[in-house]
């Protein structure tokens, strides 16, 4: 289906207007509850979602932040004076060492996600259904257009 050039030129411009602040108060809201009760800065709440997302070693985390490996091993040791964070070495090879998300930690961040999707219930309660559905469905439309191709 072939789009006027004015329709499309308004509707990337909604999108660019609008995603951009709706995501930064979201990731706001939850980073503020993070480190405020885990007592860590930003940098730090960071690794703790990338070691939940798989990142399990100081090179995958520096190269997924692209920073130095020294910056990401002085995040590391902060987690894990703070004890939420464990080291494991691979018994096969010594040196490679891999980071675990402790239990208290997992608990705190899985708290923290729904103490924000709460948040996020609160501020679209006063939504109609068919707003909502209408918010559902552009989510399905801009997630189907963003993914990238499998080849």
């Amino acid at each position: 289906m072939k789009q006027s050039k004015p329709f499309l030129q308004k509707t990337v411009e909604s999108v660019l207007e609008t995603l951009p602040p709706v995501w930064d108060r979201i990731r706001t809201n939850l980073r503020v509850a993070a480190t405020g009760k885990f007592g860590i800065t930003l940098e730090q709440f960071h690794v703790l979602r990338y070691i939940r997302h798989g990142y399990q070693s100081v090179g995958e985390l520096a190269d997924k932040k692209q920073i130095s490996r020294s910056a990401i091993s002085q995040a590391v040791e902060v987690l894990v004076e703070k004890g939420l964070v464990t080291r494991r070495q691979e018994s096969d090879d010594r040196r490679c060492v891999r980071l675990q998300l402790t239990v208290h930690a997992s608990k705190v961040l899985d708290a923290n996600f729904q103490e924000n999707r709460t948040w996020m219930k609160g501020k679209m309660a006063s939504l109609a259904p068919e707003e909502l559905n209408s918010i559902r469905k552009a989510m399905e439309i801009l997630q189907k257009t963003f993914t990238p191709e499998e080849s």
